[in-house]
C-alpha cells in the first residue's frame, strides 16, 4: 500500500507534463478511477482469503478471458485465431496454476470467489483504460489524472472503513518504496502506450507473461525451488507467446 501511495508525486509530474486532459474525458477518467478503486479493494479481500500464490494467478489469468468476452461483445474487435489460441494458452496456465494452489492449500470457493471479481475488475478497468488513453491522446496525462482521483477514492475508503490505516502506512514505511512506486508507474505507462495500438486483449495477455520473470528470478536470485507445476507453468505461458508472436 505504501509503494501505491508513493507513486502520487508522479501522477502529479505526469500530468504537469503531459497537460490536462480535456472536460469530455473526465467520465471515464473517474470511472477508470473507481474501477481501479474496486479492483485494489477486492484485491485486499482476496489476499485476506487466501495466499498471493494462489489468488494472484487466477486473478491475472482470468483477466485476459473477460477482457476478450467484452471486447467481442462491444467492440467486436478483429483478432485472428493464432492469437485466440495464445491468449488461451496464457490465460489457461495461469488459472490452472491458481488452481492448483488453492487446491493444495485446502482453499475454499470463497477464494476462487474473491479472485474472479478481482480478474472481472482488471478486465473493466483495462477496457476502460484503453478507450480512455486513446480519447486524451497521451498516457501522461491520461494516468497521472486517474491516479489522482484513484488514490482519493482509495484514502477515503480506507479511513473510513479500514481501523488503524494511517498508523501501519506509516510504519510501514520504507524509502525503498519510491522506487517500487516509480518502476510501477514506468510499466503501467508502458501499457498504456500499448493500449493506442494493440488490442486490449492482446496486451493484457502480454502483460501477465511478466510470471515468467518472476519466477526465473525467484529460482535465481532468491534460491526458490523450481517445482514440477512452475515448470509447467512457464512452458504453457512460453507456447501462448510463441502463438502471440506473429501478432
Amino acid at each position: 500500500m505504501s509503494i501505491f501511495f508513493s507513486s502520487l508525486p508522479l501522477a502529479l509530474a505526469g500530468l504537469y507534463i503531459g497537460g490536462f486532459p480535456k472536460l469530455s474525458a473526465l467520465p471515464v477518467i473517474l470511472l477508470s478511477a473507481i474501477l481501479q478503486t474496486g479492483y485494489s479493494i477486492s484485491l485486499f479481500k482476496a489476499y485476506d482469503q487466501g495466499q498471493l500464490s494462489s489468488v494472484y494467478p487466477v486473478a491475472r489469468g482470468s483477466a485476459p478471458v473477460f477482457i476478450f468476452i467484452l471486447s467481442y461483445i462491444f467492440f467486436a474487435p478483429e483478432i485472428p485465431i493464432q492469437t485466440f489460441v495464445g491468449i488461451l494458452f496464457i490465460c489457461a496456465g495461469l488459472v490452472a496454476h491458481g488452481l492448483v494452489q488453492l487446491w493444495q492449500n485446502q482453499g475454499k470457493n470463497r477464494q476462487l470467489a474473491f479472485a474472479l471479481i478481482t480478474g472481472i475488475f482488471i478486465a473493466l478497468y483495462s477496457i476502460t483504460d484503453a478507450y480512455g488513453v486513446r480519447l486524451v491522446g497521451s498516457s501522461l496525462s491520461f494516468f497521472g489524472a486517474m491516479a489522482l482521483f484513484n488514490r482519493l477514492f482509495l484514502f477515503l475508503y480506507l479511513i473510513v472503513l479500514e481501523r488503524n490505516f494511517l498508523p501501519r502506512l506509516v510504519r510501514g514505511y520504507r524509502h525503498s518504496f519510491i522506487l517500487g512506486g516509480l518502476i510501477s508507474f514506468v510499466c503501467y505507462l508502458i501499457i498504456l502506450e500499448a493500449y493506442q495500438h494493440l488490442p486490449v486483449a492482446l496486451v493484457s495477455s502480454l502483460r501477465e507473461t511478466s510470471i515468467l520473470f518472476a519466477i526465473l528470478l525467484s529460482v535465481t536470485f532468491l534460491k526458490e525451488k523450481m517445482t514440477t507445476d512452475k515448470i509447467a507453468l512457464v512452458f504453457v505461458i512460453a507456447l501462448g507467446v510463441v502463438f502471440l508472436y506473429p501478432a
